[in-house]
């Protein structure tokens, strides 16, 4: 659809916003969500790949882990683009030179090292996942030089000409072909089990010993890493903004960071975070499903709509909506967030979706859902529209700062609340593999005897 429309459209700053959203070249679409939730889906995929392996005694467990780290750093260079400010980094650390001119002298650099890594991890966990590791990566890595690389010699991804175009839409096409490959390779080294219960082991797991139970697997750890890489990042943000460097390559890492700006760290960390929440939904979808639950299909909207959340945050979605918010309003003015009249009904479909879902699960998942669905949305749309108030009179000052910094804090807050809340509805344990089973609702107890002979 990409190239059809890059073929048969105008130029790129002449397309419609539907054109624009459906273009695997630009950074507000479609096609580059998918690319970074799919690689997001790839590190869960290796995580619980090495985890299943470290508790079936296999060797190369470490292997998967240092994988998913590696895709997880894939899926931010996806979404912030971070390859490209290899050239700045390389006149940072070399100085200014035919080598540092262009972030592809640097890539020649950095992608044998890259492929080398690749490799070695494929060496630890052992073919044929090795196999589909490495091909993925090397494929995905050589795709995502090679294919700019290529447009840039023909004349650039922008066009006019056709040529540099397709070569850089293959070159997306290889990426996401690769993250599949490195996908599978998780998949295959993975073997379905249990009956009533979600649960896969490694192929290779040592049986486990007769009669011993599945310990449970302790979350908590996982809380406080979420929490303490939101607040960091909003410490952090705050701290550039609040200096405003005028050294360029520090005002660079203020872009990087600042959570008002699009395509960076922050912006990466909270589209990881819903996508990974919409995994978890699924997760307890798959649970619920495999008890004959009646809640099971809640549990896979909730997820559904997280998946739109994390797409909406990349590809701003709601920022699109504006002129459908000033055609119902009927205003022209400077409020520059007429996005909240379409958003409160979107927001209001999200919170039904969530409610549904709340009064069929036991008390603490409810409570979760309840508070994490609360704080996006009374952040989302009631700090956003405050913020709309800021920017309409003109003042962008401190009051501004400190708003956006809390608004998105509370946002990425209120998702780890959503994930606690699959975690809540469901039981994660592992033995010879991992288990992921439905939380028994607490029983209710039997009424009291009617005595009818009174």
């Amino acid at each position: 659809m990409s190239f059809a429309v890059a073929a048969t459209g105008p130029e790129p700053g002449e397309r419609n916003e539907l054109a624009r959203w459906l273009d695997a070249l630009g950074e507000n679409s479609l096609p580059s969500w998918w690319g970074t939730a799919l690689l997001v889906a790839v590190a869960l995929a290796f995580a619980v790949t090495g985890a299943a392996a470290r508790t079936g005694r296999v060797a190369g467990a470490g292997a998967w882990f240092a994988a998913s780290a590696l895709a997880a750093a894939f899926s931010l260079a996806e979404l912030t683009g971070v390859h490209r400010r290899l050239g700045g980094i390389g006149r940072l650390l070399l100085g200014e030179g035919a080598l540092t001119r262009s972030w592809f002298a640097m890539a020649a650099l950095v992608v044998p090292l890259v492929v080398a890594v690749l490799v070695l991890l494929a060496a630890r966990v052992g073919a044929p996942s090795g196999r589909l590791l490495a091909g993925g990566g090397v494929l995905l890595v050589v795709s995502a030089v090679g294919g700019e690389l290529g447009a840039a010699l023909l004349g650039g991804r922008t066009g006019p000409d056709l040529a540099p175009v397709l070569v850089a839409h293959l070159g997306e096409l290889g990426e996401n072909l690769g993250a599949a490959l490195m996908l599978a390779a998780a998949l295959h080294a993975l073997v379905p089990s249990g009956r009533g219960t979600v649960a896969v082991r490694h192929r290779a797991a040592a049986p486990s010993p007769a009669g011993a139970d599945d310990v449970p697997v302790r979350l908590a750890p996982f809380w406080w890493w979420c929490g303490a890489v939101s607040v960091a990042l909003a410490l952090l943000s705050a701290g550039f903004v609040a200096a405003d460097p005028a050294h360029p390559v520090l005002r660079d890492a203020r872009l990087f960071v600042d959570l008002l700006v699009e395509h960076n760290l922050p912006t990466w960390w909270s589209v990881a975070l819903l996508a990974t929440a919409a995994l978890a939904h699924l997760g307890a979808f798959a649970a619920a499903r495999a008890a004959g639950a009646p809640e099971a299909r809640y549990w896979l909207v909730t997820a559904g709509v997280l998946a739109l959340l994390s797409l909406d945050d990349q590809s701003q979605l709601h920022e699109r909506s504006e002129r459908l918010g000033r055609i119902v309003a009927g205003e022209t003015g400077s409020f520059p967030f007429y996005w909240l009249i379409p958003g409160v009904l979107a927001g209001l479909g999200v919170a039904v979706a969530i409610a549904m879902l709340a009064v069929r699960v036991a008390a603490r998942a409810r409570v979760l859902l309840v508070s994490g669905i609360g704080m996006m949305l009374a952040a989302g749309l009631g700090l956003e529209a405050v913020q709309g108030l800021f920017m309409a009179a003109g003042n962008e000052g401190l009051g501004f700062a400190v708003g956006y910094h809390i608004e998105e804090l509370a946002e990425d807050v209120g998702v780890i609340l959503l994930i606690a809340a699959a975690a809540a509805a469901t039981r994660l344990s592992r033995g010879a593999g991992i288990s992921l089973a439905r939380s028994a609702l607490p029983a209710r107890p039997d009424p009291d005897p009617v005595d009818v002979g009174r």
